[in-house]
């Protein structure tokens, strides 16, 4: 995920990478190259906004069971903090509902703490993503 920091604790996610062809429905993998890719276009498309868009964290669905971490998906986003590149980052997991909406969670992580669990705020939904009314273009 790529996003903006809008505020101190605050961000306004602009983009995220997908991968389709790694992984599984009960495991998630992925491969470095497609979201190396996505993630120059993502940057390259926002560099009018340089310095304040950044690496966010990752995201991924959990279809059949609720949007919250497994210990593999801790482990992992905790070794990243601590271990290798960003100090911070947060996970998102999404889990589309029967009636075409969608519960999601947010867990943040930074180096040295415990994971923590944030407040998603689902804003500028798309109505034939079926996320919800009212949607609007971000003005940037």
């Amino acid at each position: 995920m790529v996003a903006e920091q809008t505020a101190p604790g605050k961000f306004e996610l602009v983009g995220f990478t997908v991968d389709l062809e790694a992984g599984s429905r009960d495991r998630f993998d992925s491969l470095p190259e497609p979201h190396s890719q996505q993630m120059d276009r993502i940057l390259l498309e926002n560099s009018g906004r340089a310095g304040r868009v950044d690496y966010l964290g990752e995201w991924h669905s959990h279809p059949t069971f609720p949007p919250i971490p497994s210990e593999i998906d801790v482990a992992s986003m905790t070794d990243m903090v601590e271990n290798s590149g960003p100090s911070f980052a947060a996970l998102v997991i999404v889990r589309l509902m029967g009636n075409a909406s969608i519960q999601a969670t947010i867990t943040t992580f930074q180096r040295g703490q415990l994971p923590e669990t944030g407040q998603l705020i689902i804003a500028n939904a798309v109505p034939e993503a079926g996320l919800g009314e009212g949607w609007k273009p971000s003005e940037h």
